[in-house]
């Protein structure tokens, strides 16, 4: 996934040819093991474009797999930058985390990410 693979000039994008449907957009992912979590970063595409930059977030942990026990740990608004962007919650154990966008930088229907990296250790 482009949005998880270490490379920021690749970047995950919302539809935007024959249709964009309006946020809010999430991008879920599965780690592959229980972690610590205390943080994540974000950031946005880094070609030139704000198209799809988030503003409004929220960010959700979940210990179990389907049906997801989602937990609330981080929401607010990214400034209008191509910097990354840095959040750090109470620490909280999961393998799934889920970024919500509820609204884009200059009001438009897209999501994009170019990195999404979660911060922890792994649980013993």
């Amino acid at each position: 996934m482009n949005a998880f693979d270490g490379n920021p000039a690749s970047l995950w994008h919302t539809a935007w040819y024959q249709g964009s449907p309006t946020p809010p957009h999430e991008i879920q992912i599965n780690l592959g093991a229980t972690y610590t979590l205390s943080g994540f970063r974000y950031l946005p595409r880094q070609d030139g474009s704000v198209n799809g930059t988030i503003a409004q977030y929220e960010f959700y942990v979940s210990a179990s797999g389907p049906p997801y026990n989602w937990v609330l740990v981080a929401s607010g608004t990214f400034a209008n930058s191509p910097t990354e962007k840095e959040v750090a919650f109470a620490a909280v154990a999961g393998r799934y985390v889920r970024l919500r966008a509820l609204s884009e930088v200059n009001g438009s229907p897209w999501t994009s990410v170019a990195e999404l990296n979660v911060l922890g250790t792994v649980a013993p």
